[in-house]
């Protein structure tokens, strides 16, 4: 994200005060976007009875309860990253496979949620940004076209079902037990497999593919409801 946005101004693509805009902005959305993420995890596991994440202070949309120092880093330069996973124990779980399913899809479908009110959002202030010619509403409606993005691809992005990714929970707790024993055990190389599945989605835009498929998924709804009121 900072790599392509500097790489953009230094070839002359962009100008400087566009670039730094664009930095804000886009820096604003992450901070808006992955407490969410993590914060539902901790909310579903409340909900099966574990109140380790209540206890450690996760319940919070604080960004900087969440940050992890290294995967924000990589997310801001590459384009992904990790924030600090929320701990949770099943053993308080009054279903314990279904708890962890449900943990572990949490985050994803909050920001499924996240990206489709967003939507809206972004199409009111685009709407008006236009009619009035109004620099600031535009700022406004770039800055919820970065959190839309950021979602869907927090999103497809964390159902990938490789550890420790939120998905490899998922398939996990429908796998029988003596298949998800061995496929939890990959879980210690998690962050070798991190490492290439980030290789690869630089090489492969399947991730821009997919969430893209999200959004254009919920636009027709959205341009409904919009259409309706606007």
């Amino acid at each position: 994200m900072v790599l392509n946005l500097l790489l953009d101004w230094i070839q002359g693509l962009i100008p400087f005060k566009v670039m730094l805009l664009e930095l804000i902005l886009s820096l604003t959305a992450l901070l808006l976007v992955f407490p969410v993420h993590e914060t539902a995890h901790g909310l579903m596991a409340l909900a099966f009875g574990d109140k380790t994440a209540k206890h450690q202070k996760r319940l919070t949309l604080n960004p900087l309860a969440h940050i992890d120092l290294r995967g924000f880093l990589f997310l801001l330069i590459l384009g992904f990253g990790w924030a600090k996973p929320v701990q949770f124990n099943p053993v308080y779980f009054k279903n314990r496979r279904l708890g962890i399913a449900m943990t572990a899809a949490a985050g994803p479908l909050a920001n499924l949620l996240f990206c489709f009110l967003s939507l809206f959002v972004y199409g009111v202030f685009n709407y008006y940004a236009i009619i009035y010619n109004n620099a600031f509403l535009l700022a406004l409606a770039t800055l919820f076209s970065y959190i839309v993005i950021y979602n869907a691809a927090f999103a497809v992005f964390n159902l990938i079902p490789f550890p420790p990714l939120d998905g490899s929970k998922i398939l996990g707790e429908m796998l029988p037990l003596r298949t998800r024993l061995k496929y939890y055990q990959l879980e210690q190389y998690s962050f070798f497999f991190f490492i290439a599945l980030i290789i690869l989605l630089n090489r492969v835009n399947v991730l821009g593919y997919l969430s893209n498929a999200i959004i254009n998924g919920f636009l027709p709804i959205v341009n409904a409801v919009l259409g309706g009121i606007l």
